[in-house]
């Protein structure tokens, strides 16, 4: 929330691991190499979901169907990945710190190149400099037959603070994350009297969209970071402190419950809240062996899944350092969290912060 407001801004930071960043050479893609597999997922939505075709409606695949575009899944993932796993940003000239900017994703050492684990797991570009990952995503498409025309169309305020808002942006060693609007049908009503509004048709809670992530020539810790991006955690406990939770917090609040996602559009107005569900793991350690008749591969599902996500993920989900701490008190889905109501400032709001003296200048709450 801005100090002294009763009302949360939408979104706050979490701040980048002050480590620098770690390169190796990946394993490339002109042998068969460490692990390659198959993981099926399925997103649900939790709250209204977008993904507009910039006409207010959920884009449409040549079949006619609502999906998720594979390049929308993967840049959610990548991004949170680029965080956990403190990678460079992969787009040039974007506001963020030296330590993280594109160039940092990318070293040569004698000759040899090395990558980011972001990079070498997802892939990379720069100018003629390219590494086409070991990763690929599916599209999503909506399961069941339900309407989209049908979906209720939703009216929401357009614009957002810019980076040149200092107050709402503090420095570049900190990424953007959206508050959850907990178990919301509807997103948030634009403030009376705007003077910009649109109107979306989004996904209603409890739309499903299967896909699937094949990857190649992954090692383990690629692997296992990508697994944690993917399903989070089910559990976290989070402490809200009296500063973050503003003037009126008489003590801390204690959280417990799941991460989940964000994607899509309407991210700043409740929308976007998504759980992935990982449905079954396929593991190959000897991906020659299905070119010889003996194919060894593993498939995981149900308990079995479960055991071997948790194995893979324990030293992810293990992690107390700041970046972590700070991303479970942004990515915790619960009922009981008190970070209410969620929206915008107002347009005359940001206009009288923008004349005020620098000392008067309402800044956001910290995260934790």
């Amino acid at each position: 929330m801005p100090r002294g407001e009763s009302y949360w801004n939408p979104y706050r930071w979490v701040e980048v691991s002050d480590e620098p960043v770690q390169h190796a050479e990946p394993l490339y893609h002109h042998r068969f190499d460490g692990l390659s597999g198959r993981i099926a997922c399925c997103l649900e939505a939790l709250t209204p979901l977008i993904i507009g075709d910039g006409h207010g409606n959920f884009v449409r695949n040549h079949n006619g169907r609502p999906y998720i575009p594979a390049t929308s899944l993967k840049g959610v993932i990548r991004s949170l990945a680029e965080l956990v796993g403190n990678a460079a940003i992969p787009f040039p000239n974007v506001h963020v710190d030296s330590a993280h900017e594109l160039s940092k994703a990318r070293v040569e050492l004698n000759g040899r190149v090395e990558y980011d684990i972001v990079a070498r797991t997802f892939g990379y570009l720069d100018n003629r400099n390219v590494f086409a990952g070991l990763i690929q995503f599916s599209d999503a498409e909506m399961e069941g037959e339900a309407n989209p025309n049908q979906w209720p169309k939703q009216t929401v305020a357009v614009g957002q603070p810019t980076p040149t808002h200092q107050p709402f942006y503090p420095d570049l060693k900190r990424r953007k994350l959206y508050h959850h609007r907990p178990n919301t049908e509807t997103f948030t009503a634009p403030h009376a009297g705007s003077r910009q509004t649109t109107d979306h048709r989004p996904a209603p809670p409890g739309t499903r969209f299967p896909f699937t992530v094949d990857f190649q020539n992954l090692r383990d810790e690629e692997l296992n970071l990508l697994l944690y991006c993917l399903v989070l955690e089910e559990k976290v406990e989070v402490t809200l402190s009296k500063e973050s939770l503003g003037p009126e917090a008489k003590e801390p609040v204690k959280l417990s419950g799941p991460m989940r996602h964000k994607l899509g559009g309407c991210k700043p107005h409740g929308g976007g809240s998504a759980r992935i569900h990982i449905t079954s793991l396929t593991i190959r350690t000897n991906p020659v062996d299905r070119y010889r008749g003996c194919d060894s591969a593993t498939t995981f599902e149900q308990e079995a899944l479960d055991t071997e996500l948790t194995r893979r993920t324990t030293s992810l989900s293990e992690r107390n350092d700041k970046t972590m701490t700070q991303l479970r008190a942004m990515m915790i889905y619960t009922q009981d969290d008190p970070r209410r109501p969620v929206h915008y400032p107002t347009y005359q709001w940001f206009q009288d912060d923008k004349q005020a003296p620098p000392d008067k200048k309402r800044r956001l709450k910290p995260t934790l």
